[in-house]
């Protein structure tokens, strides 16, 4: 098993979501490799921290409080434009909207990456590679999981 492999396996490795054979090679090329060592102990860690960290609380009606923000800073802003015959916008050229419209997107990616994170992705439960599968079907499981993750998140089938 070379580096690449093991590195893209390390997260299922380390969730012990792996078995047998592969979990075995993958032990033994982190007995030999100090690189690929220290890369566990970095993401081990890591992972530790975001355990630490926890999920942030966030208000069920935060949506509705930035939509409702949103409206009125547009309908502010038309008004201004209609007397400056111009665009408010803030530094480098972005307008409030679409300043407010951004951070509210990015905080619903962050509380769902942190859910992710806390709640596990639930792939584990899909056919996990077991000791009778190659290093070759691990790598493919961990790709397909994570294809399947990101078509769930930008509303993929």
């Amino acid at each position: 098993m070379n580096c690449g492999q093991v590195k893209r396996l390390l997260p299922p490795f380390i969730d012990e979501e792996l078995q047998g054979g592969v979990r075995d090679e993958i032990d033994s090329h982190l007995a030999s490799c100090p690189t690929c060592r220290s890369e566990k102990e970095e993401l081990e860690a890591d992972m530790g921290l975001l355990e630490q960290v926890g999920t942030p609380e966030v208000s069920p009606f935060l949506v509705t409080r930035v939509m409702a923000d949103i409206r009125e800073r547009r309908s502010a802003n038309a008004d201004l434009r209609s007397r400056t015959f111009g665009v408010r916008r803030l530094a480098f050229g972005v307008s409030l909207a679409r300043l407010v419209g951004g951070v509210a997107a990015a905080l619903v990616v962050a509380v769902s990456i942190g859910a992710g994170v806390l709640f596990g992705s639930g792939f584990a439960q899909a056919s996990v590679p077991s000791a009778e599968n190659s290093t070759e079907e691990a790598v493919s499981y961990v790709e397909s999981s994570a294809a399947d993750l990101y078509a769930l998140m930008v509303g993929g089938d």
